[in-house]
C-alpha cells in the first residue's frame, strides 16, 4: 500500500479518521504523529470500473453563498473544504463535504483556501455539493434559481409554464431518527416542503434550503455513528430507467444497489453508488432487511442506502417515457436555471474521454477544449451534464484566489 499526501487513512488502533500530510513510503504522518503503514488503513478514494471513477459532486446555482453555505455548514454539519473564484468569467464555486468525525480536513474559509484543499478536493472518496454563484445575483430582487420540481408535468402547486419536463429533483441527508431531526430544523428555522407526517409517504421530510431546493430527511439504521447527518443521496428523473443505468454502471462503474418498482403508482426507483467491492461486503453484512444469503441481488429488497456512508444516485423513472419521442428531461442549463450537472473524479482524464466516445458517450466538452484542460462534460442518456474531472488537476493559474 502507497501513501500519498493527501490520502485519507483511518488508525486501526484508535478507529479515526486523518488525512496524510507527511509520507517517506513506509510511514506517515496524520495530525502531527508518525504512523507506520500497516498501522492505518486507506479509505478509497477510487470507484471501480474501468476509469476508476467516484461520484464527488453535484452542482447547484445560489443566489447568496453568504447564504447558502452557512445553512449547510450550521444545519447539516457540511464543511466548506474549497472555493474556486473565476472572475474573468464572473462566477465562484463553492464545495462542501459532510466529512466523518474526527477525519483531518484542509483548513477553509469563505476568505481563503489554497492548493493543499484542491488536492484534497480531487482525491477525496466522499460527495460534495458544489454551489455555484454567478457574480451579482445576491443583489438582484428577481433572481429565483429552479429547484427542480416544478414543470408543466408538476400537480398542483408544482405546476409551472416552464420547463415542458421536470429533472433534478434534491438531494438528501440520512440521520438516525427523521422526527428529531425535523425538530431541531424546525427549531432553527428551516422552513418544510413536507414534514414527517404530511402527505402519503410517512417518515421523510423535504425541507428548503435558502434558494427553495428540496432537502430530502431519510431514516438510516442506528449504527452508532457519531455523524448527526450524512450526505445521501441525489435524485434525478430520467426518461428510461434501465438505459440509464447502463450508462452509470458501464461507464462509470457504479454499483446498481436497489431497483425498487411501484406499478401501481407508475414509477421506479433506482439506487446507485461509487463503490469498491470491500465497501459493498462491508454494507452487505450490515443489511437489515436481508441477508443476502443466495448472493447479491439488487432486485430483491434490501435496506443497503440506510447503511452506506456513500452518497447514491436515485434515478426516478415514470413509466412510459421511455416511448413519448417527446418527453425530455429538463437539465437544468436551459431556461429556467437551478440545478447544473453531477460530477465523478477519475483516472487518466485524456484516455477515459477518448474511450467513452468510441463507445458512443457524446460530449458537450472534451479535455482539449476551452480554458479548463482538466475537465470535461459528458452527457447521459438523458442528456444531463456529467462533468468529469481528472485526480491530477489543478486550475492554479486559471482561478484568481490560488
Amino acid at each position: 500500500m502507497k501513501l500519498y499526501l493527501g490520502s485519507n487513512v483511518k488508525i486501526k488502533a484508535t478507529g479515526s479518521f486523518g488525512t496524510v500530510t507527511q509520507s517517506n513510503g513506509h510511514a506517515c504522518k496524520i495530525r502531527g504523529v508518525w504512523f507506520h503503514q500497516d498501522e492505518v488503513e486507506q479509505l478509497s478514494c477510487m470507484g471501480s470500473g474501468p476509469y476508476h471513477a467516484r461520484f464527488q459532486q453535484t452542482m447547484l446555482r445560489v443566489k447568496d453563498p453568504k447564504v447558502s453555505v452557512p445553512f449547510y455548514e450550521n444545519n447539516f454539519g457540511m464543511k466548506l473544504i474549497h472555493w474556486i473564484d473565476f472572475p474573468q468569467w464572473k462566477f465562484t464555486v463553492y464545495f462542501l463535504e459532510r466529512p466523518r468525525e474526527g477525519q483531518e480536513v484542509p483548513s477553509c474559509t469563505m476568505q481563503k483556501t489554497g492548493l493543499e484543499n484542491e488536492r484534497y478536493l480531487f482525491s477525496m472518496s466522499n460527495a460534495t455539493l458544489e454551489l455555484t454563484h454567478n457574480h451579482g445575483t445576491e443583489m438582484d430582487d428577481s433572481y429565483k434559481v429552479w429547484n427542480g420540481n416544478t414543470g408543466m408535468d408538476g400537480d398542483g402547486l408544482n405546476y409551472a409554464e416552464e420547463p415542458a419536463f421536470r429533472g433534478f429533483g434534491h438531494v438528501a441527508f440520512n440521520c438516525d431518527d427523521v422526527y428529531e431531526a425535523c425538530a431541531r430544523l424546525e427549531a432553527a428555522g428551516v422552513k418544510f416542503q413536507k414534514k414527517p407526517d404530511e402527505g402519503r409517504m410517512k417518515g421523510l421530510a423535504f425541507a428548503l434550503d435558502p434558494d427553495g431546493y428540496w432537502v430530502e430527511i431519510v431514516r438510516r439504521e442506528k449504527l452508532g455513528w457519531p455523524e448527526y447527518y450524512n450526505l445521501s443521496q441525489t435524485m434525478m428523473r430520467v426518461k428510461d430507467g434501465p438505459a440509464s443505468v447502463e450508462f452509470y454502471t458501464k461507464h462509470l462503474g457504479m454499483t446498481l444497489l436497489r431497483r425498487m418498482d411501484k406499478p401501481e403508482y407508475g414509477f421506479s426507483n433506482f439506487f446507485l453508488a461509487s463503490l469498491q467491492p470491500d465497501e459493498l461486503e462491508a454494507a452487505l453484512s450490515q443489511d437489515p432487511e436481508n441477508s443476502h444469503a443466495a448472493g447479491f441481488d439488487a432486485t430483491q429488497p434490501n435496506g443497503l442506502t440506510r447503511v452506506l456512508w456513500n452518497t447514491c444516485l436515485e434515478l426516478t423513472w415514470n413509466h412510459g417515457t421511455e416511448k413519448d419521442p417527446n418527453f425530455k428531461v429538463h437539465d437544468g442549463n436551459a431556461q429556467p436555471q437551478g440545478f447544473g450537472h453531477i460530477g465523478f473524479i477519475l483516472e487518466d482524464l485524456e484516455a477515459a474521454c477518448e474511450k467513452m466516445e468510441a463507445e458512443g458517450v457524446v460530449f458537450k466538452k472534451k479535455p482539449k477544449d476551452g480554458n479548463m484542460r482538466n475537465l470535461a462534460f459528458a452527457y447521459d442518456p438523458n442528456g444531463y451534464w456529467i462533468e468529469l474531472t481528472d485526480r491530477k488537476a489543478s486550475f492554479s493559474g486559471v482561478c484568481a484566489n490560488y
